[in-house]
């Protein structure tokens, strides 16, 4: 067979000519879709750890999941104010089985949002926020935007209200609550060395005389009796202390002589009946607060980055809570089911995982599914510690022991936070039983 040169130059031209035709199709053709790789892990008989790895970002995101048995409940990071430990110390401290860290705080150590616990109330919260709450067996629980009453009651009178707990000074026509959870940083109103021209405040000190109950079988409302043990008269300008008795409360306004007082009125040896209500979530015991709310009704809601907003908009590290729609409805057939989700960030550089906008999150909590979900405090602050230690999913070992199941922020390491949202292996001890 005689060789030609011609059909070889020609035969070449073609192929160099399809060849550019493949590398035109290539630079417009769409980017790849992102790839999930996940692994499932068993931690606990009610409670699951997802592993998931997703190509595009990259991210890496893990999933605990609280099936009915597990039940949620909040570690603080001390007794009183400022409050600061790491979610790992919190969680392993309270003998949980997994955590995550909790709400925002300010730096002062306070919470920022409402913060209640066991059925104690911590605090009505520094800013409005939105929170998720729960009941002691973790079997209803709901997330929104808290609307919370409290009332005291005085004998057969008309009952008053109390704005504020353990978070801002009173004024003439509001009323503060303070305790010993407030530490050293959130106190009674008044000055030690008071000049003339400071303001007088009008306080009392109620000591209890029964333990938190029911308001009754509805479980509307946490009530608890005391009686005034102390009373300043007239009022003064120097803080009235809270004392060294369990779960004694201070009562204060602002004294102005042409406003008409409420605590001026009370009298020591008096009665006095405290509640507290979180309207529409009967049954509450734990409530913890967060920042946006992510999925409402089973649709994303979560508000996107645009060019000038906040810097906690964009793609940042990130802790959220969801709940199952069995776990606020009224069908006995549903089941409560909690979904705590964190994602790693700021740590493209390593390709491990460069965080999130909350859109995003919002739609990884809709695929565990979730009714409703909250973010809560992010950034170098997310943590997710659990007990049971596996080389497949563990990062990290603090001292306490367990592990953590994802990376911290490198500059910050695990970062210490005012509190921790775990799962408990059993029922909450730290619930009075008469809530349970």
């Amino acid at each position: 067979m005689g060789f030609d040169l011609r059909q070889v130059v020609r035969r070449k031209g073609a192929t160099a000519l399809l060849g550019c035709f493949v590398v035109a199709a290539g630079l417009i053709a769409p980017a790849l879709a992102a790839t999930r790789a996940t692994t499932n892990f068993p931690l606990d008989p009610s409670l699951s750890l997802k592993r998931v790895r997703v190509s595009n970002g990259p991210e890496e995101i893990r999933i605990l999941t609280l099936s009915p048995g597990a039940v949620p409940d909040i570690a603080p990071a001390t007794q009183q104010y400022p409050m600061w430990s790491l979610t790992s110390t919190m969680s392993s401290n309270a003998g949980a089985v997994a955590g995550v860290n909790g709400d925002f705080g300010t730096g002062k150590g306070q919470p920022v949002h409402t913060l209640m616990i066991d059925g104690e109330l911590w605090t009505t919260g520094q800013a409005g926020g939105r929170a998720v709450a729960w009941s002691s067996d973790g079997t209803q629980a709901y997330i929104g935007n808290p609307v919370l009453r409290i009332h005291a009651t005085v004998g057969t009178g008309s009952p008053f209200n109390i704005q504020e707990w353990n978070a801002h000074a009173p004024t003439a026509t509001m009323i503060a609550a303070y305790t010993s959870r407030g530490g050293t940083v959130t106190r009674p109103p008044g000055k030690a060395s008071p000049k003339s021209t400071d303001p007088r405040y009008c306080a009392a000190r109620l000591v209890p005389a029964h333990a938190i109950a029911w308001n009754g079988p509805s479980r509307v409302s946490l009530v608890r009796r005391y009686t005034v043990e102390a009373q300043p008269e007239p009022c003064p300008r120097t803080p009235l202390a809270v004392g060294s008795k369990s779960g004694a409360v201070v009562v204060a306004s602002k004294f102005v002589s042409s406003t008409p007082n409420k605590v001026m009125a009370l009298t020591v040896g008096g009665a006095v009946k405290l509640s507290w209500t979180f309207e529409g979530w009967p049954g509450v015991t734990d409530v913890m607060g967060g920042q946006q709310i992510l999925v409402d009704r089973g649709v994303n809601v979560a508000p996107d980055y645009t060019p000038g907003a906040a810097y906690v908009l964009n793609y940042n590290p990130r802790t959220s809570v969801g709940i199952a729609k069995g776990c606020s409805d009224t069908d006995g057939s549903t089941v409560c089911r909690m979904f705590l989700i964190t994602i790693d960030g700021r740590q493209s550089s390593t390709n491990w995982s460069r965080g999130v906008r909350l859109p995003f999150l919002a739609n990884e909590q809709l695929r565990a599914g979730a009714w409703m979900a909250l973010n809560l405090d992010g950034g170098g602050s997310t943590s997710m510690w659990v007990r049971k230690k596996d080389p497949a999913y563990c990062q990290s070992s603090p001292s306490v022991g367990g592990c953590l199941a994802q990376r911290p922020s490198p500059k910050a390491g695990e970062r210490a936070t005012r509190t921790a949202l775990i799962v408990l292996p059993s029922a909450d001890g730290g619930t009075p039983l008469g809530l349970r």
